[in-house]
């Protein structure tokens, strides 16, 4: 699933770089057909229009290859002896210089600024989410606290795929599930069949984190408890820590 996770990321950013490219190629050909009203600097400021554009919507890697294929027109076409990739002077050796290197930083910068205002997005929801989960968790009643309702909340406030939780006891493991909103509770199950118990070990839970299923440690007091068990594609780790953490303190 991981895999076909990974292709699916890589073939979006395949297309982009093909339309911002594709946006660079129109960019020139529009910008030597008026030619007359239209110059060099008119051809670099465009062309740095679309690598922030490209940044914005994609990645750093889509916008470089983007500044790749802007610096490498702008060399062909708009820097003399034009049609060649030959620089005749120092001063087009500067300019292209300069246009690379400019390119380069405004896609980095760009997609950075993106990319941090998706983690601060995220961040806030998962502040909110905490909130709700530990609220939830307060508000039940000691009677109704049961593992497999508290793998129920978490489910339903974080929007996970798989949540359960897994307590070691008498030779064994036992787990508690929510009700999984996907196919993933099934695919852990039968994997669960595979042994006839879980490893003692964490990091001996191989098969399931194949599914990418991450854990987190449950304490009860300062010792051991429980291993927190979810799979979601969005939510951080830190906030999976924090999530086991919570449970930890109503367990007290």
């Amino acid at each position: 699933m991981n895999i076909i996770a990974k292709h699916r990321k890589a073939l979006i950013r395949f297309g982009k770089i093909i339309v911002f490219t594709g946006a660079v190629l129109a960019t020139t050909k529009l910008t030597l057909l008026f030619g007359t009203l239209a110059n060099t600097s008119t051809a670099a400021f465009s062309f740095l229009i679309i690598v922030l554009l490209s940044a914005f919507f994609g990645d750093f890697f889509v916008a470089f290859f983007t500044s790749i294929a802007a610096s490498l027109c702008f060399d062909y076409y708009f820097l003399p002896p034009f049609g060649t990739f030959y620089i005749a002077s120092f001063s087009d050796w500067m300019s292209l210089a300069a246009f690379l290197l400019t390119s380069v930083i405004i896609s980095y910068l760009s997609a950075s600024a993106a990319d941090n205002k998706i983690q601060a997005s995220v961040l806030n929801k998962s502040l909110e989410q905490l909130k709700e989960f530990g609220e939830r968790l307060l508000s039940m009643r000691n009677d109704d606290l049961t593992l497999s309702e508290i793998a129920k909340e978490a489910l339903s406030v974080f929007s996970l795929e798989y949540c359960s939780m897994h307590v070691y006891g008498d030779g064994k493991w036992r787990h508690f599930t929510g009700s999984a909103a996907s196919n993933i509770s099934q695919e852990v199950e039968n994997y669960l069949k595979v042994f006839k118990d879980h490893p003692i070990d964490v990091m001996d839970l191989v098969e399931e984190n194949m599914l990418g299923v991450r854990y987190s440690r449950i304490n009860k007091g300062k010792e051991p408890f429980a291993l927190l068990a979810v799979k979601s594609k969005t939510l951080p780790t830190e906030v999976i820590g924090t999530m086991a953490s919570i449970i930890s303190v109503r367990l007290k």
